[in-house]
């Protein structure tokens, strides 16, 4: 759903409302949600929370106001997020972690199970300027290029590196590609995990 057909839903005696789902959400004023977002049950977000394309909430999960997740972010069961809180695109958060206020954790950052962080830390690139040089290979169907120091695209899809790792062949297949460009896309994948792997924060480089 979209956000203003949340927003329309009416709100029962405590706040919450029921999507066609049912699911069971709380929001707070000016939450904007990007596309393919995935709601679980008892879902709370504050006022000016902010979700990138394909995040997934789980079930019992708080965020504070302002928080600001981006791109394919997944979240497990009753995290806790504080107010500020700042999560690039690709992280993946397990079950029952709690993050204190003006958290910032980049891109690709993963936390296990039952984690806790206080207030104001920050982990991963996030903030943090990259000394790289561009890479874009144009293959027998696609072009792939390198985001960053986590992130490649081919084509139109941008995921982080683990992420192409996993489903690389497998999205070949889907979109049609013959074995042959399915391995010779997963040696370009190779060559951009490679590439991704000299990028260094520019405090590191100098």
């Amino acid at each position: 759903m979209k956000i203003k057909e949340i927003y329309a839903l009416p709100l029962n005696e405590h706040g919450w409302r029921v999507l066609p789902t049912g699911n069971w959400v709380m929001l707070g004023n000016g939450v904007k949600l990007g596309d393919e977002v995935t709601l679980g049950d008892w879902v709370k977000l504050g006022d000016g929370v902010k979700l990138g394309n394909e995040v997934t909430l789980g079930d019992g999960v708080t965020l504070g106001n302002g928080v600001t997740l981006g791109n394919w972010v997944k979240l497990g069961d009753w995290v806790k997020l504080g107010n500020g809180v700042k999560l690039g695109d690709g992280v993946k958060l397990g079950n029952e972690v709690t993050l204190g206020d003006g958290v910032m954790l980049g891109n690709g950052v993963t936390l296990g199970n039952g984690v806790t962080l206080g207030n104001w830390v920050k982990l991963g690139d996030e903030g943090l300027e990259y000394k790289w040089s561009p890479l874009q290979i144009q293959g027998s169907r696609h072009l792939l290029y390198v985001v960053g120091p986590t992130m490649i695209g081919v084509g139109c899809l941008r995921h982080p590196a683990e992420w192409w790792r996993e489903n690389g062949a497998a999205v070949g297949q889907r979109e049609g590609y013959t074995s042959d460009q399915v391995a010779e896309y997963l040696r370009w994948l190779d060559v951009a995990y490679a590439w991704q792997a000299t990028m260094q924060p520019v405090e590191a480089a100098k």
